[in-house]
């Protein structure tokens, strides 16, 4: 046994070892300019009710090219995404909703300017932004923009651009997003928020320097120090990536299933710091090639693949074994058959009763990575007797033993 783990250890120590140059960092690091935030520790999220308007809703294809999708609400409010080129892997069918209420929320009411955006989940390789024009202007110094995960977890302020007089929110996932108001109080509960996952954490604080900052700018209220704001929010990203990247990319040299999450936090990393006009690492586009060569021999493995899938939306109900999500796969129920391309995103055809048919795009969402459980997500557009329509389907994948 002792030489076992014996073994085991100095095997460790030679993958560590064989990362070095990928971990390797140039420059000073920033850490001491600004408070320590601890990006690992579990933390108590705050968890909000969001109410949607189906009514108030579009879905739009947007290409690998890039592209926008626009909603004007009744009340006159007006949302614009716009889709860089290459930030999507695929072709993607994209949805968003009005947001009718929103409680829970250190907001002045329960009916901020804001909505939903799916599939939940999609990551962007470059970031996407959501201008928001209120009906009702709100005064910039009472504007607090945030965002939340899925269906309302982990709310938290959104990084925004701060040179912007329009709101302007910039994402790198989905899912809402949007703009309340609220008096000092308001500010001060939001800044007692301490977001569960890294990722909403370090929005958290950057929107903690970045609202303010906007605020200086644009309305000139209060105290404001650029440089000090600057120096905090670079102490924040080295944080974040001691903390958090380098690990992840530690994990993924061995084993391959923390790849995607680490190439996923990387590019978030690297975009902010270009928001920020911060210089990249020298060897960031490295870091980036190797992750995704681990990534893709990763998906290349089918083992761990197999998935029972269970969900839908309406009529339309699964509950099928797939043995290999990471090829093209059929999903069966009530009569219909979707045709899915195969990976964690990608495209779907469906037929059915009533000569129903229809296209759309999915993602695979798998946080523990690939034989863990996990979510999908799909949405499109459907023709049923002659009736059009559209929604977002939802499931759930548990990892069954592996088949053929």
């Amino acid at each position: 046994m002792k030489n076992r783990n014996l073994v085991l250890a100095v095997l460790l120590l030679l993958a560590v070892s064989l990362s070095c140059k990928l971990l390797d960092r140039t420059g000073s690091r920033n850490t001491s300019k600004g408070p320590a935030i601890d990006f690992v520790a579990p933390g108590t999220p705050l968890n909000v009710t969001v109410q949607l308007d189906k009514k108030q809703t579009v879905s739009k294809m947007i290409p690998r090219a890039g592209g926008t999708v626009s909603l004007n609400a009744s009340d006159g409010s007006n949302f614009t995404l716009d889709v860089p080129a290459d930030a999507l892997e695929a072709d993607t069918m994209i949805t968003m909703t009005a947001v009718k209420s929103l409680d829970g929320a250190p907001l002045a009411n329960n009916t901020p300017t804001a909505v939903q955006l799916e599939p939940s989940g999609l990551f962007f390789k470059e970031m996407a932004t959501l201008t928001i024009v209120p009906a009702k202007e709100i005064p910039i110094k009472e504007q607090i923009i945030f965002g939340y995960e899925g269906e309302g977890r982990d709310y938290h302020l959104a990084v925004i651009d701060p040179k912007s007089k329009e709101i302007k929110i910039k994402l790198m996932q989905f899912s809402g997003a949007g703009v309340g108001s609220g008096p000092d109080s308001a500010w001060a509960a939001t800044l007692q928020l301490q977001a569960d996952s890294a990722y909403a954490r370090l929005a958290q604080k950057l929107g903690e320097l970045l609202q303010p900052e906007r605020l200086n700018r644009l309305g000139g209220e209060g105290s404001f120090d650029a440089n000090e704001a600057g120096e905090k929010a670079l102490s924040l990203l080295d944080q974040f990536e001691d903390q958090v990247v380098l690990k992840e990319i530690a994990a993924a040299e061995l084993d391959c299933k923390h790849a995607e999450k680490a190439l996923q936090d990387l590019l978030y990393l690297g975009r902010l710091r270009r928001l920020l006009s911060v210089p990249l690492p020298d060897d960031f586009e490295e870091k980036v090639r190797r992750l995704r060569e681990i990534a893709d021999k990763c998906k290349a493995s089918t083992v761990g693949a197999s998935y029972q899938i269970k969900g839908g939306l309406d009529d339309w109900q699964t509950n099928t074994a797939v043995c290999d999500i990471m090829k093209p796969f059929k999903l069966t129920g009530a009569g219909f058959t979707m045709e899915l391309s195969g990976g964690l995103s990608g495209t779907y055809s469906y037929t059915g009763p009533f000569n129903a048919h229809g296209t759309g795009t999915y993602t695979i969402t798998l946080p523990e990575g690939v034989g863990k459980p996990g979510t999908m997500t799909g949405g499109g557009e459907g023709y049923a007797a002659g009736y059009k329509g559209s929604g977002t389907e939802k499931y759930t994948l548990t990892p069954i033993a592996q088949c053929k």
